[in-house]
C-alpha cells in the first residue's frame, strides 16, 4: 500500500503527489468536489426510510458537500473522510453554516486504513473517488464489511461503454468489466443514474476549467519554480473534462449485497 499522499494523488485522477499541498488553494472556488449532493439524496430516499436514524459515511468526503447536504436534508448522522485536513476544516465549518455540525462529524485520515476502525453504515458514499482501494473488487469486498443489513454503497464514477473499444481514460473500466467486479463482490447493481446532460456539462466544464486555470496562473506567479506542476494539473484536467463530457459515461450507482 502507497503513501496517503500517494492514494490521493491516485483518487485524483492520476495527479503527480506534488500538487497536493496546492489542491486547497487551485480547488478554493469549489465546495462540491465529487458526486452531486442532490442525486445521491434523491438515491437514499428512494431506496432507504426512516432517514432519521440512519448512519452515513463518505469516504473521500472532500469539502464534505454531500455528507452536509445529506445531514441537512434528512436530519441524518453523517461521517466524512478525506485525506486533505484543509478540506475537512471546510467540510466543519460548512456543517456550522448549515447548523448540521450535531449531525455530522468529519476526520482527517487515510480512507484505506480508516475503514477498519469503522462499525457498520446504512449508506456508504463513494463521490469520485477513482481507484483509491484498487479496483472495485476489492473496493467492494473491504468496505461491504461495514454494511449494515439492507444497506447501500452508491458510487459516483464513470465507465467506457464497450462499443467503444479500447478504454477512453486512464482508470476507467469497460462497464461489463465494472459489472463483472460487482458480481464476483458479491454485490450487485440495485439503480444508477446516468448523466447525459451535454449542454450542462459544457457549461459547467468552461466554469471549472476558467477557474482552475486562474489559480494556477496564480500559483505559477507564486512559485515560478514548481509551474510544471501547475501546467501539468491544469492539462490532466482538461483531458478529464474533454472524456467526461464525450468520451465515457458519469453515473452514480447503487450497490447492494445479493
Amino acid at each position: 500500500m502507497g503513501t496517503l499522499e500517494e492514494s490521493i494523488a491516485v483518487s485524483m485522477d492520476r495527479l503527480n503527489h506534488g500538487i497536493i499541498e496546492f489542491l486547497p488553494y487551485i480547488l478554493q472556488d469549489f465546495w462540491e468536489l465529487g458526486a452531486s449532493p442532490e442525486i445521491v439524496i434523491s438515491l437514499i430516499k428512494k431506496h432507504k426510510n426512516d432517514y432519521q436514524n440512519i448512519r452515513v459515511l463518505d469516504l473521500g468526503c472532500g469539502k464534505g458537500a454531500v455528507s452536509v447536504k445529506i445531514a441537512s436534508g434528512l436530519k441524518c448522522r453523517c461521517l466524512g473522510i478525506d485525506g486533505i485536513r484543509d478540506f475537512i476544516d471546510s467540510a466543519k465549518q460548512k456543517a456550522k453554516e448549515y447548523q448540521v455540525e450535531n449531525l455530522c462529524s468529519f476526520k482527517t485520515g487515510d480512507v484505506r486504513t480508516e475503514i477498519e476502525t469503522l462499525g457498520q453504515y446504512d449508506v456508504i458514499v463513494l463521490g469520485a473517488t477513482g481507484p483509491i482501494f484498487g479496483d472495485y473488487f476489492n473496493a467492494l469486498s473491504r468496505i461491504s464489511n461495514h454494511l449494515a443489513p439492507g444497506g447501500i454503497i452508491i458510487v459516483d464514477d464513470a465507465y467506457t461503454e464497450d462499443s467503444r473499444g479500447p478504454a477512453a481514460y486512464p482508470g476507467v473500466f469497460h462497464k461489463s468489466e465494472l459489472l463483472k467486479q460487482i458480481h464476483d463482490a458479491g454485490m450487485d447493481v440495485a439503480d444508477e443514474i446516468v448523466n447525459d446532460d451535454s449542454v450542462n456539462m459544457e457549461d459547467q466544464y468552461n466554469t471549472d476549467m476558467d477557474n482552475i486555470n486562474r489559480r494556477c496562473r496564480e500559483l505559477i506567479e507564486k512559485f515560478p519554480g514548481e509551474k510544471h506542476l501547475f501546467l501539468e494539473y491544469m492539462d490532466g484536467q482538461k483531458k478529464e473534462y474533454e472524456a467526461l463530457s464525450s468520451e465515457v459515461t458519469s453515473t452514480v450507482m447503487v450497490i447492494k449485497k445479493k
